[in-house]
């Protein structure tokens, strides 16, 4: 009898907020190695503070956080992308040095970027159609393709699990489409988890949902019912299919 994969990650139990206030309340998560898990729900409701947690930022008042990752350390196999807005764009940097730097837990002793580094960037800008912009300043991007860079950055690492935070919001058409290929390959070898208000970009790829709104509701099949999502929300929310797998959330009415 075949022995059963442990998961990549497993949240158990966890509670976390601030200033004594919870925002997440015994959320329970098991993200296995091939899984595609859109996180979504209502603003404040702790989709990124969950990610927070997950990634050590923040402990949690209870439970426990678990990872299965042998070998090189944690830290070097978790590929973060986080809302590009958060990122200080006045730093700096050209855009090639952005990349680069998800290289820096792979440095030896002496601290200096070897050929490989180089060249694994290089790749991974050709993918991410950034290579004219590589001597740019971040400064002088668009917010599409900063994105794109951020997420270069943390692919550039090799990760063994690639987490991003709204990684379409405010972004152009192409940055879209070059993302959802992009996670659509990258899932062929390791779990995604997107953080979205909106998972129609990613419809036909999604395998697993998650309503976050301080409790984590989980939905193994990528469907939702009306139901469903009025529980997780705590309001109406239309749910529109269009033949193929496609999803839209609707706006949430004052004061929902």
């Amino acid at each position: 009898m075949a022995i059963a994969e442990p998961p990549v990650l497993e949240v158990s139990g966890v509670t976390f907020g601030y200033d004594r206030e919870a925002v997440l309340v015994d959320v329970n998560l098991r993200i296995d190695r091939h899984d595609f898990l859109a996180v979504i729900g209502p603003n404040g409701g702790g989709k990124t503070t969950l990610l927070r947690v997950v990634l050590g930022l923040e402990q949690p008042w209870q439970g426990q956080v678990r990872w299965n990752l042998p070998g090189r350390r944690r830290a070097g196999r978790i590929g973060y992308v986080p809302q590009f807005s958060t990122f200080d764009r006045n730093f700096p940097l050209s855009l090639r040095d952005a990349v680069i730097m998800g290289r820096v837990g792979r440095l030896g002793l002496f601290g200096r970027y070897r050929a490989d580094d180089h060249k694994a960037v290089d790749a991974i800008l050709e993918r991410l159609r950034l290579s004219h912009l590589a001597g740019v300043p971040i400064a002088d991007v668009s917010g599409g393709q900063l994105q794109r860079a951020l997420i270069g950055r943390a692919l550039v690492a090799d990760p063994d699990i690639l987490l991003l935070d709204e990684p379409t919001s405010s972004v152009d058409a192409e940055t879209r489409l070059t993302l959802s290929e992009l996670l659509s390959d990258l899932n062929r070898r390791i779990p995604i988890v997107v953080v979205t208000h909106d998972v129609t970009g990613f419809a036909t790829q999604v395998r697993q949902i998650a309503c976050v709104n301080r409790r984590l509701y989980y939905h193994s099949g990528g469907q939702l019912s009306h139901d469903q999502l009025e529980e997780a929300y705590g309001c109406p929310v239309e749910l529109i299919a269009h033949g193929v797998p496609h999803r839209v959330l609707a706006e949430h009415p004052e004061g929902g």
